[in-house]
């Protein structure tokens, strides 16, 4: 999932989440250069559920990734079981490797990572509450903090809806091949990431249900 593999799609908006860590976005913005790439991160919380935040730029991201990072204990693991976590420069060139692994909790509950990604001027968002690492599979309820949700299922999608959410879609690509498979037509004129951000704040889009 390096840029060249990402940035060559039909999408006209694009965000990189990656699992308790920024460090590769910064490429991403810069080599995809025909896209808004909407600056993100997922964060998998102390209770075992991902929480997404958007920004709306590379500073405000990397201020939260950092406090991510504090948050999370280095522990070891084997690369060659669970892959090499690999960060690239604005070349697509291999610079490092972060050696602990980002697939465990951080220490941060899901109260700590609302706030601090509000307080960071994120938007947060429920990550796929219908599925594994989500609120709702794990928990059996969404917490309060944010009205806003991922969904994958159109049940899901249509029962929050009603209940007052701002429900999102979207592909959750781990491979180049799930990149689209769901997706939001965003309204109005959209060139930038403020443009993006305030439009999911202010809920003027379609899902693939609507």
């Amino acid at each position: 999932m390096v840029p060249s593999a990402v940035c060559n799609n039909d999408l006209d908006i694009i965000s990189i989440t990656d699992h308790n860590t920024a460090q590769n976005v910064a490429a991403f913005v810069l080599l995809c250069k025909d896209k808004i790439v909407v600056p993100g991160i997922e964060v998998h919380t102390i209770e075992d559920v991902h929480i997404l935040g958007y920004f709306s730029n590379i500073e405000n991201l990397m201020n939260f990734s950092k406090l991510v990072e504090e948050n999370t204990d280095k522990l070891p693991y084997d690369p060659e079981k669970y892959g090499y976590q690999i960060v690239i420069n604005e070349h697509e060139e291999f610079v490092e490797t972060i050696d602990y692994y980002l697939g465990f909790p951080t220490n941060l509950t899901i109260d700590d990572t609302i706030r601090l990604i509000k307080d960071n001027s994120g938007l947060p968002v429920f990550a796929h509450v219908d599925r594994r690492f989500g609120a709702i599979q794990q928990l059996g309820f969404l917490p309060s903090g944010t009205r806003y949700v991922e969904v994958k299922k159109k049940e899901t999608w249509a029962k929050l809806k009603a209940e007052g959410y701002i429900v999102l879609t979207s592909s959750d690509a781990h491979l180049p091949d799930e990149i689209g498979s769901r997706k939001l037509y965003l309204e109005g004129e959209i060139s930038s990431t403020n443009d993006v951000i305030e439009t999911l704040i202010e809920g003027r889009f379609k899902t693939i249900w609507d």
